[in-house]
């Protein structure tokens, strides 16, 4: 086992290594690094902020809590498994130069899908550990039934509006999973953003929504410059508003994947990510709970990324 401050930088050393491999085949063209570009720049990425915050504040999520890491990219995957099967009814994306190689094409799928919830909240941490909105106080409020009824009935008008006339709706079933996963978190005893607000702690709600925009920003500038990529299908109305609706589509999916994930947590008796052990009152999940999660992550993200390759996939590269 590493010591941290080897772990610290042996995966310094890792992230130069992957930057160096994936700008270098992506300026000079070489396959299929180029096309799958988008990966090596994600995890390298990863692994710098990481670091950083290591540096900063002595304590970071991979090298301090290594195997959170791992649960983080397995519920990564299986989440990002999910909204790609949503997707086939939205219609929010398809992908475009994909490689024919079926071996490349998937593992730098699950490569970018497993890099989702640990590149926000590695993200979200750094913010931390420069103290960003630290000590910000807002005012108290209770979260009574009213308040936890009329999130549920919020979230799911915006759900099955988006489902039901996606070609116009589908932006608003990512505010829906945080409006339908926060009251669940909040009942069962798990980590809760709406519990934190409801204290007048409103820090880390603003950190995780300026992770998701900075990871969002991130995302579009690497996923132009891959050989391979995705589109947006936005509605009509918001193709010349597109910057506005970046600024409020990307926060509102950070704090959607925290309460998403918070709620997955539920198999490990509420333990996250987070720094501060967290104990969920009442009955335990027991073995097979936490098995059926497994099975889940593994089968949804196998049906997924057939399902993907058969309908949300719009053109391939033969030479790949």
């Amino acid at each position: 086992m590493f010591e941290e401050d080897s772990k610290c930088k042996f995966t310094l050393y890792l992230a130069f290594f992957i930057t160096f491999l994936g700008y270098s085949g992506r300026y000079t063209g070489i396959e299929p690094i180029n096309n799958q570009f988008f990966p090596f720049a994600v995890w390298s990425c990863i692994l710098l902020t990481d670091n950083l915050s290591y540096r900063l504040k002595g304590g970071s999520l991979l090298i301090s809590r290594t195997p959170e890491l791992f649960f983080l990219a397995a519920w990564s995957l299986g989440l990002a498994g999910l909204s790609e099967l949503l997707n086939l009814r939205l219609g929010a994306w398809h992908y475009l130069n994909q490689a024919s190689s079926l071996p490349t094409r998937w593992t730098g799928r699950a490569l970018t899908w497993a890099a989702l919830l640990p590149f926000i909240f590695i993200m979200a941490e750094l913010f931390q550990s420069l103290r960003i909105f630290r000590g910000l106080r807002s005012g108290t409020f209770k979260a009574g039934a009213g308040l936890i009824r009329t999130f549920f009935i919020s979230g799911a008008a915006l759900l099955l509006l988006s489902l039901a006339a996606p070609a116009v709706f589908w932006p608003l079933a990512v505010p829906a999973v945080f409006l339908l996963a926060e009251p669940l978190n909040f009942r069962l005893g798990l980590p809760s953003l709406l519990r934190e607000l409801e204290g007048g702690l409103p820090e880390k709600t603003l950190r995780l929504a300026m992770a998701g925009l900075t990871c969002g920003l991130l995302w579009n500038w690497w996923n132009r410059a891959s050989g391979s990529g995705w589109e947006y299908n936005l509605p009509g109305r918001l193709l010349s508003l597109k910057p506005a609706a970046a600024a409020i589509g990307f926060p509102s999916l950070g704090l959607s994947v925290y309460s998403l994930y918070s709620l997955a947590s539920w198999f490990r008796s509420g333990k996250t990510w987070e720094e501060a052990a967290w104990t969920m009152p009442g009955r335990k999940p027991g073995r097979a709970a936490q098995l059926a999660a497994a099975l889940f992550v593994i089968v949804t993200s196998y049906i997924a990324l057939r399902a993907v390759d058969s309908h949300t996939v719009k053109m391939y590269l033969g030479w790949i």
